[in-house]
């Protein structure tokens, strides 16, 4: 049976879409069917203005329609303040009821954790499991390390997949 997923992303600056793409080829070398999906706001607003409205807790922003039809889902992210309007809007659109969510968030700066915990609670919230995440630092990204690093943990993300 081919194992299918919806990569699922929002990225303002590219790294985060810089991942999916990478994600996107790994899994179609192991086999996987994915379609690449990214969430796109209905207006882009300048970096303060996201600075902004990024400090308002379950802020969303309008956003292009986006269809998820797979059981499986990898969401991608970046780390703001405390919220990423974008993907705020995605989640509160989108049923995510018995699905598999694997988190990937990417970040330059610092409380990532924290951070990671806080979405982690919104999207399980939606009824979803994730059984793996990814916390990706902006450097890695940059240098190209990643790679290595996405590579391993998929590995572990279709493990848990199979434990599920």
């Amino acid at each position: 049976m081919q194992k299918s997923a919806d990569l699922v992303y929002f990225s303002w600056t590219g790294k985060t879409k810089r991942v999916f793409e990478f994600l996107h080829e790994e899994l179609e070398k192991r086999g996987w069917n994915v379609a690449l999906r990214e969430i796109k706001p209905k207006k882009d607003f300048p970096y303060p203005i996201w600075l902004f409205l990024s400090f308002i807790p379950n802020l969303g922003v309008g956003v292009e329609p986006l269809e998820v039809s797979s059981d499986v889902i990898f969401l991608g992210m970046p780390k703001w303040t405390i919220n990423c309007p974008p993907v705020t809007a995605f989640l509160k659109k989108t049923d995510l009821r018995g699905k598999v969510v694997f988190l990937v968030i990417t970040y330059g700066g610092f409380d990532e954790k924290r951070y990671a915990r806080s979405v982690v609670k919104k999207i399980e919230g939606k009824g979803c499991r994730i059984p793996k995440m990814l916390l990706l630092r902006r450097r890695k990204i940059e240098s190209g390390e990643f790679e290595k690093i996405v590579s391993i943990w998929l590995d572990e993300a279709e493990s848990a997949l199979e434990e599920v």
